[in-house]
């Protein structure tokens, strides 16, 4: 559900220098979604095509909009963003927006999560526009197994990795989203090998454990735990799993791994919530502003900028949706809750 906020409203609401929400957590985190469209379809993020329907261009927000709500955003604490999409770089002229944001006071960390299929073209581009660092999409090394899954072809995201690390656009994160039956469980584990593919790009790969956030999709099916993914001794024989947790002010809970050559990342959204360190805020190609993933009310900053509002308008807009936030964030994709899939939020 997206609120429509009129302009006089947040008028008279005080102004702020930072944003706190109700439980204390300082947010200073900015998910940016350029674009819902993507060249891939994978399994876990776009519905079915008679289910899926990309908004019109006109309601996508424009480059100087997104500027301008992240130059307000920076004034209010945001110090990192992370561009993503769908697909970012399927968005025409993308370097040009990095360039635009890079620029803006207060922003000490910029990067982008990507499918790596066109990195290849403009992971230079991106690396001279100021991006700092990348999130690459990886689910299988299976050329087969990675047709099935996203609809596209292995090859150009193999060379868009090396085409990131030519380009310093460093350190690398490799992500993978963990589904049974297609890349993890007994016969169907490609875990090892994923963790031998990151060591040796020099990248560090985090699995993460699926989430119900597709129309259709049978989530229970295919869910497994990564507790259960440690159980198994491949994995055991790379990563240490005897070792602390290192945990931080991120989603992702990190082990190191054997040989010493680096760590593997764990995101648990469904069995180790991470919601007591949240700090993170989204805004979605469409404009809304999104407090928490699983929770589909936010609040429509583009209709209010088109209608005139001010920068003050739109700093009062962040300080209610950080007021808004929940405690938890509950993933319960059915008719009583979220109507949105991943790729209209952004990844």
């Amino acid at each position: 559900m997206t609120e429509a906020i009129p302009v006089h409203f947040f008028a008279r609401q005080p102004a702020a220098d930072e944003l706190i929400d109700r439980f204390g957590r300082k947010l200073t985190y900015l998910r940016i979604s350029v674009t819902d469209r993507c060249n891939m379809r994978c399994d876990y993020c776009r519905p079915a095509p008679d289910a899926y329907k990309a908004e019109p261009h006109t309601q996508i927000l424009r480059y100087e909009e997104i500027e301008r709500i992240v130059r307000v955003a920076a004034g209010l604490g945001v110090t990192k963003l992370r561009l993503t999409g769908g697909e970012p770089l399927v968005r025409r002229d993308f370097p040009l927006l990095v360039e635009k944001l890079a620029n803006i006071p207060g922003i000490i960390d910029l990067s982008m999560t990507t499918n790596a299929t066109l990195l290849g073209k403009y992971a230079h581009d991106l690396a001279l526009a100021g991006l700092g660092r990348i999130n690459i999409s990886i689910d299988s090394l299976n050329s087969l197994r990675f047709r099935k899954l996203t609809g596209g072809e292995l090859a150009p995201v193999l060379a868009g990795i090396e085409a990131a690390k030519a380009a310093g656009l460093l350190p690398i994160k490799l992500n993978t989203v963990l589904m049974r039956g297609i890349n993890a469980g007994d016969e169907h584990s490609e875990v090892a090998e994923l963790i031998d593919f990151a060591a040796a790009n020099h990248a560090t790969i985090r699995f993460i454990e699926l989430m119900p956030m597709k129309q259709g999709m049978d989530w229970e099916q295919h869910y497994i735990s990564i507790d259960e993914v440690l159980q198994r001794d491949d994995v055991r024989a790379r990563v240490d799993v005897d070792a602390s947790l290192e945990t931080g002010n991120t989603a992702a809970r990190y082990l190191p791994l054997k040989n010493g050559s680096g760590e593997v990342g764990f995101i648990m959204p469904m069995s180790e919530r991470f919601c007591e360190g949240c700090n993170r805020l989204r805004l979605t190609s469409d404009g809304g502003l999104r407090s928490c993933l699983p929770a589909d009310h936010q609040l429509n900053l583009r209709d209010l900028i088109r209608s005139g509002g001010s920068d003050e308008d739109i700093s009062a807009v962040f300080l209610r949706s950080a007021m808004i936030k929940p405690e938890i964030g509950l993933y319960d994709f059915d008719a009583g809750s979220q109507k949105r899939s991943m790729i209209h939020i952004g990844g």
